[in-house]
């Protein structure tokens, strides 16, 4: 009896063993799935521009480096997002900032009611005023408190503290709640992308926000005059402007890297040389901002005035309402740490915008 009782406790243990391994092994293969599964967001408009809002999985075609894919997973428009709002509070926009919160506020009655929204703020500071957890009321509240005017309550952002355009979009895909989402999201961006004063580079953000599979959607504000009638003033004039070590060394790297105009003091520099370096930024800034768009899926809008803002939104709101989400597994599963292309088809008629590629785990 003894030895019956030892028998069965032994076959016992090791059935527990056998199972757990058994449901070990599907756990792995459960994480291994969502892990190799391509997400692809794509916007679909038809030869006037118009978005196509009522297909099916069936109307689209997806290549990996030339190779078709099978669609797995498909989401309609009809799908709530997540969406990070950032704000360029620094350098010419302190006399607009009103209108800047009431075209964003504009900006969130255009969002449907299950739509998430988180805002971050940046100048010189970097700061989450609002997660997409907030309730909208919460959200609109956070907006609302936004001033550059000393000695007001809220948020208070100098003039003269510089632009951390980089660190804004680490902040949004690598240190916030967003970074978990999954589904549709979304990062909505009002900049003219020139940054100072980040810790961060652009190659060390552009991989993060690229691998974030988010949309990123740039509303490049046009204030290169202004920026450049600043750098332009008197150096006892209080406005002046300057260039930050940063920015000087992105352009010289770039655009003149021999030059001796390199090792000079910022406030020696001539007329002339202050306009080359400013021209330079803004094209460096306006060639990252299209680099990002063209890898997330995104758009890029031109922004001539801040008073234009709330017409742009409301174009950002109506894609974003338009939007379809696709995922596969790659035939090619291997863990390589390469970039692999992808482009989005339909099979008859129509134009999709979806990001260009995808960086795969390395082994």
């Amino acid at each position: 009896m003894f030895k019956a009782s030892v028998a069965l406790l032994f076959a016992l243990f090791w059935f527990a063993v056998l199972a757990w391994a058994q449901d070990k092994d599907n756990q792995d293969e459960t994480i291994k799935l969502k892990s190799d599964l391509v997400m692809v967001t794509a916007s679909a408009i038809d030869r006037s521009g118009n978005p196509l809002k009522a297909l099916k999985a069936k109307d689209f075609i997806v290549y990996e480096d030339g190779a078709k894919q099978k669609i797995e997973h498909f989401t309609s428009t009809e799908e709530p997002f997540t969406l990070m709002l950032l704000l360029d509070v620094s350098g010419s926009t302190r006399d607009d900032i009103a209108l800047i919160k009431r075209a964003a506020k504009n900006f969130l009655a255009e969002l449907r009611d299950k739509d998430r929204v988180g805002v971050i703020l940046f100048s010189g500071e970097v700061e989450m005023i609002a997660d997409f957890k907030d309730s909208r009321t919460r959200v609109e509240q956070a907006i609302e408190r936004l001033t550059s005017t000393p000695g007001e309550d809220g948020y208070q952002f100098s003039t003269r503290t510089g632009t951390s355009f980089y660190d804004a979009l680490f902040l949004a895909v690598e240190e916030s709640p967003f970074k978990e989402v999954e589904g549709r999201k979304a990062i909505v961006c009002v900049s003219d992308g020139v940054d100072s004063t980040s810790k961060l580079d652009y190659a060390e953000v552009a991989r993060l926000v690229e691998k974030s599979e988010a949309s990123v959607y740039f509303l490049e504000l046009n204030t290169e005059e202004a920026t450049l009638a600043g750098l332009l003033r008197d150096s006892k004039d209080p406005e002046q402007l300057n260039f930050s070590p940063a920015q000087l060394k992105r352009y010289f790297d770039e655009f003149d890297a021999d030059s001796i105009e390199r090792h000079k003091p910022r406030q020696l520099l001539s007329p002339e040389t202050k306009k080359k370096i400013n021209k330079g930024l803004y094209e460096i800034a306006h060639r990252e901002m299209r680099e990002i768009v063209e890898r997330t899926g995104g758009r890029e809008y031109a922004v001539r005035s801040l008073n234009d803002l709330a017409g742009v939104y409301k174009q950002v709101a109506d894609d974003l309402r338009s939007q379809y989400s696709i995922g596969y597994y790659p035939t090619n599963d291997a863990h390589d740490g390469r970039w692999h292309k992808i482009r989005v088809e339909l099979k008859k008629g129509g134009t999709v915008r979806a990001r260009s590629g995808y960086w795969s785990p390395g082994k």
